[in-house]
């Protein structure tokens, strides 16, 4: 805002500023001058004194009249101004969360085309259609509950007249060695598009023939290793963790069915992991969960096992 330092000007401002009908900034201008001009503020007090004796009942009246018009008028603007904003910002936001944003859609909806696996890079690309919706946007996550499954969320959105319908999607999702990808949707429900288990299911199994063969203690008769998702590092190498139970029952035996277990017996869960690496030559590792600490003494496996 420019100040006004011209005392002619200022003084010729007095009456309309007396009057309180002068524009905002008219008033603002004023304030300053007489803040800084000790003559105008003179001029201004002998003013307003002369006025306030001088005019009748009735023209006092309806200078406060006219007066308290422009305050209120300056509030209905002002209400209208903030009422306008705010309709603006919710018909804004509604159109973002309708158009753009949109909801996570219902996992029925969705045709997955392919799914592959990029050994190189370690990574899963997905592709997928749905029919009958409006695709706005692709998310995944890992899964709050197990950091070794990742979530695939697809986005629809209701359709602009103007824009072409989005029906088909792609997507690589990055660092999904060793785990498993859902196709997910929080409102309803998931199931899975990729296993790294699955996938890499003969390599598992050479591994767990490897551990049956490096540690004598074990019995692969009676003592059942369990693969856990996800790779696990130790001592700065990548290798696959499981879990052992032991099967106990002189007669009991076991036996997997699309990945579930089934026995005969009872199973008593070795308190302990056994971790392998991935690659030649192999590393076996044994985590002892009592002492908290990584071991390559193998006597543990015979030490635990369960005397009944």
């Amino acid at each position: 805002m420019n100040e006004i330092h011209n005392c002619d000007i200022i003084r010729d401002m007095l009456p309309g500023y007396t009057d309180h009908i002068l524009s905002d900034a008219g008033m603002a201008a004023v304030e300053k001058h007489l803040e800084d001009c000790q003559d105008c503020r003179h001029i201004y007090e002998e003013m307003k004194e002369k006025l306030e004796t001088e005019l009748f009942p009735e023209e006092s009246l309806a200078l406060d009249g006219f007066r308290k018009l422009r305050r209120h008028s300056r509030r209905l603007k002002l209400a209208a101004g903030a009422a306008f904003t705010l309709l603006l910002f919710l018909s804004g936001g509604m159109f973002i969360s309708v158009f753009l944003i949109g909801r996570p859609a219902a996992t029925t909806m969705l045709d997955t085309i392919s799914c592959s696996y990029d050994a190189s890079t370690g990574s899963v690309t997905v592709n997928g259609h749905a029919d009958n919706l409006n695709i706005s946007r692709i998310k995944w996550e890992t899964d709050s509950e197990d950091d070794s499954i990742v979530n695939l969320l697809v986005y629809e959105t209701e359709e602009l007249p103007f824009l072409s319908p989005r029906h088909d999607f792609t997507v690589t999702i990055p660092d999904m060695k060793g785990r498993d990808l859902y196709l997910a949707c929080p409102d309803y429900d998931r199931f899975s598009i990729y296993s790294w288990n699955s996938d890499h299911y003969e390599t598992v199994e050479q591994l767990k023939d490897e551990i049956y063969r490096r540690i004598p203690a074990l019995d692969k008769e009676r003592d059942i290793l369990h693969y856990i998702n996800g790779i696990n590092t130790v001592n700065g190498t990548e290798g696959l963790t499981f879990l052992l139970d032991y099967l106990l029952g002189e007669d009991a035996s076991y036996w997997f069915w699309n990945n579930q277990l089934t026995t005969d017996g009872e199973l008593e869960p070795a308190e302990f992991d056994i971790w392998i690496s991935l690659e030649e030559p192999y590393q076996i590792m044994i985590f002892d969960y009592r002492t908290g600490e990584w071991t390559e003494d193998y006597s543990i496996v015979e030490k635990q096992r369960p005397s009944r």
